[in-house]
């Protein structure tokens, strides 16, 4: 077998460009400080922007040497070998790589090709010995397959090259290779089992499972063909065959560490967790205990359970094993979060769900809507697509229930876009469940509200992971511009809200007063004009203009609330409940009008001492704009209310005692 790989010496390369040398500099201060990390992330930006540098592939052979990444590592030898291939040690390094990523053929190939190329080098006799013993390995392989022989080399590094294409993302390539090697062998299984993958990515479902049924036909127990057809019937949306497929798959016997694998990837994408953690313990009981993936599906599967503790180890246990273990080292960090901000648990990204053609299906049907910001054909296109792609409907649970953030964030919004019964439906059922942030299900509550698949009024969500009563108004919140405004009378008033800003209220006044002139109906000027009255001490002027503004124009949000606010200040608490009132009947509101609305409602319920009511107001307001400073100061002033509270009874439990 291969020794251990060495690190790639750095070579005399071409002209540098500046960018790309201080990028070079960096990463390698950061490889000298240890941060793999963070010096292969930069590497691979430093790749996208210059690709085929062999200063970068260089740079990123050795950090992934560092981080485990024998896939990644793979990968940049491979392209390393193509711009040098006149390099002995290159080879070297590349058949010790296809090794160790478990592609002994190609390993084998690339070795005679290195002590053809040149016999009396340094390695050779290292190589030859290599050669020897792999070479008789090779043939146990080949005897299992039913090969033998150049010929059965000649196919064992076909089905290889597939393989790897397929891991690297090139389906189509992948494709090619597979249906050559198909040509010389139809019945050849693992070629079977890899096209059915790659037709599936790239959009064949339906081919994919008529070749994984066949694979079933030729090996009724092939737990590759299983656990590919389970998936496969589960991302089209037939859960209760993909179900069938995962109960067979299950009982298959097989120590394989590929087995475990499998097994785990379909009970993932199923969502049974408890499935999962017990195919979990039967591999670490057959000796499987160093594959990363594995640990972290029941770090997965251990979090949906609830045990956070356990998952953590499993996680830590894979990037041990994979330091630079993507998946794992994700969903940790997630776990920093507070916990009504997490995502985490997800299994898998959102690109194992949804394949990239799908998506760009969706884009090129609502993308010219879009850019006419024409929402109702927007809506249609959308439409159109759940008609093309049903299995999105079926899945959209799914992507709720076990998504990451891009999953959720999809699921979300083309439930938005279509506005379908059974679309919404999975949007109520995400908002009522402990899944995701609780920022994105309050707004897939108020959806749902507004739908009228959820009542209005105060209702049980999970809210920084606790069950708590939040008021659902069922609103639609826009951002539409209303009630436009002639040009010059929005200039004039653009700078009038300036000069009131500056406190400037007699210029404010002025240019009030001028834009009234062109725009006399609008109750907009008009209360900014009350608003520059109070700024100046005239308040009983601008009490009689707001009284005035409601009297006229009565669905007048902004009046309606200014004028309970004056009674909330005045201690008339039930006057400005009736003021409110009416305005939590609305269906549609802009945000602006959410955003005062949601202030006025504290202040009531603040004043008649209803702390809870005024938590849940604030939540929701949260939920939607969580970036807004009057959050952060409702915040502050309920937080301070609560620790009064905690003193008080403080102060009861201790007799008075100071």
């Amino acid at each position: 077998m291969a020794k251990k790989k060495r690190p790639m010496n750095r070579r005399a390369f071409k002209a540098q460009p500046a960018q790309m040398l201080f990028g070079l500099e960096k990463a390698a201060a950061l490889m000298r400080g240890n941060r793999w990390l963070e010096a292969r992330e930069l590497l691979e930006q430093l790749d996208q922007r210059y690709p085929d540098r062999l200063e970068v592939l260089t740079d990123l052979t050795n950090v992934n040497l560092e981080l485990n990444d024998m896939a990644g590592h793979l990968w940049a030898c491979e392209r390393v070998a193509k711009l040098m291939p006149g390099d002995p040690d290159l080879l070297v390094t590349l058949a010790g790589s296809y090794l160790m990523n478990f592609y002994p053929a190609r390993a084998l190939l690339t070795f005679r090709r290195y002590l053809n190329l040149w016999p009396d080098h340094e390695r050779a006799a290292e190589v030859r010995e290599q050669v020897v013993d792999l070479s008789a390995k090779l043939d146990e392989l080949l005897s299992d397959l039913g090969e033998s022989g150049e010929e059965g080399l000649e196919i064992a590094a076909l089905h290889e090259e597939a393989r790897l294409l397929l891991e690297h993302g090139k389906y189509r390539q992948g494709q090619k290779v597979a249906e050559k090697l198909l040509e010389k062998r139809p019945d050849f299984i693992p070629a079977l089992n890899n096209l059915s993958q790659m037709l599936h990515v790239e959009g064949d479902a339906d081919e994919a499972i008529a070749i994984a049924e066949r694979v079933l036909e030729l090996d009724p127990e092939n737990f590759h063909a299983l656990a590919n057809l389970a998936r496969f019937l589960y991302l089209q949306g037939y859960a209760d065959q993909a179900a069938e497929r995962a109960v067979r798959l299950t009982a298959v016997t097989s120590d394989a560490e590929e087995s475990w694998i499998k097994k785990m990837e379909a009970l993932s994408f199923l969502g049974d967790d408890q499935g999962v953690l017990e195919v979990f313990r039967a591999s670490q009981q057959s000796g499987t205990d160093d594959v990363p993936i594995l640990y972290h599906w029941a770090a997965v599967a251990a979090l949906r359970q609830g045990r956070e503790d356990e998952a953590r180890r499993q996680w830590r246990k894979a990037l041990e094993l994979e330091p630079g273990f993507d998946l794992a080292q994700e969903n940790l960090d997630d776990l920093r979060r507070a916990v009504g901000a997490r995502h985490a648990p997800w299994p898998f990204a959102f690109s194992n769900w949804v394949t990239r053609s799908v998506i760009e299906e969706l884009y090129r049907l609502v993308e010219p809507a879009a850019r006419r910001h024409d929402e109702k054909a927007m809506q249609r296109g959308a439409q159109r697509f759940l008609e093309k792609r049903p299995e999105i409907v079926r899945l959209t649970p799914a992507l709720f229930d076990r998504g990451d953030a891009a999953g959720r964030e999809f699921a979300m919004r083309t439930a938005m876009m279509t506005e379908s019964p059974e679309m919404l439906e999975a949007l109520r059922d995400f908002a009522l469940s402990q899944r995701g942030p609780d920022e994105m299900r309050i707004e897939a509550a108020n959806v749902a509200a507004s739908a009228g698949l959820m009542p209005t009024g105060p209702t049980q969500l999970w809210i920084k992971g606790e069950w708590q009563e939040l008021l659902l108004l069922g609103f639609e919140i826009h951002t539409d511009t209303v009630n436009p405004l002639k040009p010059k009378a929005t200039r004039l008033v653009s700078e009038a809200l300036e000069a009131l800003n500056e406190r400037q209220a007699e210029e404010g006044e002025r240019l009030l007063k001028q834009a009234l002139k062109i725009e006399p109906d609008s109750p907009a000027i008009l209360n900014n004009l009350a608003m520059a009255y109070e700024l100046q001490g005239r308040k009983d002027e601008a009490l009689a203009l707001e009284q005035a503004i409601h009297e006229r124009f009565p669905d007048y949000l902004f009046a309606r609330v200014g004028l309970a606010r004056k009674c909330i200040a005045d201690g008339q608490l039930d006057e400005a409940a009736a003021l409110l009132e009416p305005l939590l009947q609305r269906r549609r509101i802009h945000a602006a009008e959410f955003v005062v609305l949601c202030n006025a409602q504290i202040e009531l319920f603040v004043a008649q001492k209803n702390t809870e009511a005024a938590r849940s107001w604030l939540e929701m307001w949260a939920g939607i704009d969580p970036d807004h400073p009057g959050v952060a100061q409702w915040r502050a002033r309920l937080g301070r209310n609560m620790k009064e509270k905690l003193s008080g009874l403080s102060s009861l439990l201790t007799g008075g005692r100071a």
